[in-house]
């Protein structure tokens, strides 16, 4: 091997670790203020529900806060996904929450514990029970979707496998 390919080399083995680097990774709690708990979800009369055509029976009274401090910050979260845009094969947006089923289930997670996904590059729709970390810039913001609110939005976002 020459000298030059022997560089280039090592100048990867040293770049790759500091693009790692970039994201700063952050856990669910973090996205909660501190001190701050959910209120458990009220009940609401089923039998009324279902008369006015709805099927949630539980929902959370309060709207949860966020913590405006992860305004754009470069992050990197763990969770599942929950496809909102997407066709045959891929998925461009998606909400990252930190349970399977969460969304899907009533109630869905306070929208602190529900992150808007916005993709750089569309991913395959292949085994969405997988976790996922999604590394991205996190913009504090709501975003109504047909599934939940979520708090906070992460754009210009990859992913990669989660490993245990």
């Amino acid at each position: 091997m020459n000298l030059s390919k022997l560089l280039l080399a090592l100048m990867l083995l040293v770049s790759l670790p500091l693009q790692a680097e970039e994201y700063l990774e952050v856990t669910w709690d973090d996205l909660m203020p501190e001190g701050w708990f959910p209120a458990p979800p009220q009940e609401h009369d089923v039998f009324a529900q279902e008369f006015e055509g709805g099927v949630d029976t539980l929902s959370y009274t309060e709207v949860a806060p966020i913590v405006g401090d992860l305004d754009k910050q470069k992050l990197k979260l763990p969770g599942y996904i929950i496809p909102i845009k997407f066709d045959a094969l891929t998925v461009s947006e998606f909400l990252l929450v930190p349970y399977l089923g969460a969304c899907i289930h009533v109630p869905p997670p306070p929208e602190n514990q529900i992150v808007y996904v916005t993709l750089e590059t569309p991913i395959e729709m292949t085994e969405l029970w997988t976790p996922v970390w999604v590394s991205g810039i996190m913009q504090t913001e709501l975003l109504e979707t047909q599934y939940a609110v979520a708090g906070y939005h992460l754009k210009a976002a990859s992913t990669d496998i989660y490993e245990f």
